[in-house]
């Protein structure tokens, strides 16, 4: 017996020859998957730190990725906060995945929030050179700024415009992300079961489709373009991808996918009487029923470079004035950490925080920036204290006054809560800021300090923010 959907779920019994499997699958849990920040760790390792409480099973089609368990709380685990891998739903690996940048690629994601596509992005790129985040609504890039601290990216900068008239010269990017806005179909699993007005599609098609064309235009020839989102609608995935196509007279075509993604269906030739362009089935649908997965629509574009038209090279912005790195030499110093480990960074002050970027970093000119790179330090009375951030980034090059923690101390250090440590754990570290460390992985910082009758208790310095459990009672002295 078919499972009741919605009217507009069921129109697509049309395109599906397994619809009721389709019905089924809306009402069964979706389950989340994590990939490896490989900054941090190897993906052999995170069975050996988290495998106890995480089911991770690999994903064939992307590798470093696990699926998880739907039961499975990744966010909670301190894995998460030190920044071991990210957390997202499996499809939204496929854009990033598909557009294949590699480092020295210059990189445009177009409507960047919440940020998980960008920080796969800055990955790709080995966390050197360009990666522009782009949102027109700038406050729903924060998660993606507590991404950089966790993760210690610092080759992201944001911006907050409407990409379909995004301010900066033509022809500049090498791969560009669209992971458009839409009517969030693709979703179902997770509750969007409400059908989106006839007036709200027609909205959001004409940005999906403006903001194509500008990343068209955003393009170097010959780069490539991934359009995507997370819906079923073929108004918003193919229909739009044809429109562009179709206006543009052969300067943007679709490339056939790299990845195999097991159960992925092609593109849509037609719906409802509704022909699409040939290149349409090289896009990438994803069925529920099929993969596993949300709802999920991909395809790659190339912008089709023309013989001996060469691209006016775009003018870039130039990096803040730098800051000294002997601000930061006292704070590196205290833990054994050579200069040479800001070696390629580019460090400059912005308000009461010490931030860096790579030194090949190149935001396009014309564009005011919201904000640039890592927090590495923050600043008070002319003296630099590393940040989570700085400790994160730069603490598994620390040589001294580091204390590891085993998990019955890490978890009081994770809510924040002073603790009595005995004589072993402190080892040679001394009174002051220290690093926290847990089964060798670098978690953030503390202050160490010796009461008077030589009892050693640490103070946590992990960042409110990041607190998920019950605070325990403070120790009292």
């Amino acid at each position: 017996m078919t499972t009741p959907i919605p009217d507009h779920l069921a129109r697509y019994a049309s395109a599906l020859d397994d619809f009721d499997a389709f019905a089924a699958s809306l009402s069964r849990p979706l389950p989340q998957t994590v990939m490896v920040n490989p900054l941090r760790i190897t993906p052999q390792r995170l069975p050996e730190l988290l495998g106890d409480e995480l089911s991770l099973a690999p994903v064939a089609w992307c590798p470093g990725a696990f699926r998880l368990s739907p039961d499975d709380r990744p966010g909670r685990l301190w894995g998460f906060t030190a920044g071991l891998y990210i957390v997202q739903e499996e499809a939204s690996l496929l854009p990033a995945r598909l557009l294949d940048a590699q480092p020295g690629d210059r990189v445009l994601d177009l409507c960047a929030a919440p940020g998980n596509k960008t920080a796969h992005l800055a990955l790709a790129l080995g966390n050197r050179g360009t990666v522009m985040a782009n949102d027109l609504k700038v406050a729903r890039l924060q998660a993606l700024y507590d991404l950089c601290r966790r993760l210690g990216l610092c080759n992201i900068s944001v911006s907050g415009h409407d990409g379909a008239v995004y301010p900066v010269a033509d022809a500049q990017f090498d791969r560009i992300l669209v992971d458009a806005p839409c009517t969030s179909e693709g979703k179902a699993q997770r509750g969007y079961l409400r059908a989106s007005s006839d007036r709200f599609r027609t909205f959001v098609c004409g940005q999906q489709r403006a903001l194509l064309r500008r990343a068209f235009e955003l393009c170097k020839p010959g780069g490539r373009i991934v359009y995507s989102t997370c819906t079923f609608a073929p108004e918003e995935n193919e229909a739009s991808v044809t429109a562009v196509i179709d206006a543009l007279g052969g300067h943007l075509r679709a490339l056939p996918a790299a990845i195999h993604i097991p159960g992925a269906a092609a593109g849509l030739s037609e719906f409802e009487g509704r022909t699409y362009h040939p290149d349409l089935r090289h896009g990438i649908r994803l069925w529920p029923q099929r993969t596993g997965t949300g709802g999920f629509f991909a395809i790659l574009l190339e912008r089709v470079a023309e013989p001996g038209v060469d691209p006016v090279p775009a003018p870039l912005q130039p990096l803040r004035e730098a800051a000294p790195s002997s601000w930061l030499t006292p704070g590196l110093a205290r833990f054994g950490i050579r200069d040479s480990a800001l070696d390629g960074l580019h460090l400059f002050p912005y308000g009461n925080s010490l931030r860096c970027v790579p030194t090949d970093h190149a935001p396009p000119a014309g564009i005011e920036l919201e904000t640039s790179g890592l927090e590495l330090a923050q600043l008070s009375r002319g003296r630099a204290r590393l940040a989570t951030g700085g400790l994160l980034a730069l603490g598994s090059r620390a040589q001294r006054n580091v204390i590891e923690l085993d998990r019955q101390q890490l978890d009081t250090w994770r809510q924040r809560a002073s603790q009595a440590l005995p004589s072993s754990v402190i080892g040679n570290a001394e009174p002051g800021t220290v690093i926290v460390s847990h089964a060798g992985i670098i978690q953030g910082g503390g202050l160490l300090r010796q009461q008077d009758d030589d009892r050693w208790v640490l103070e946590s310095h992990f960042p409110k923010a990041w607190v998920t459990e019950p605070r325990p009672a403070q120790l009292r002295d």
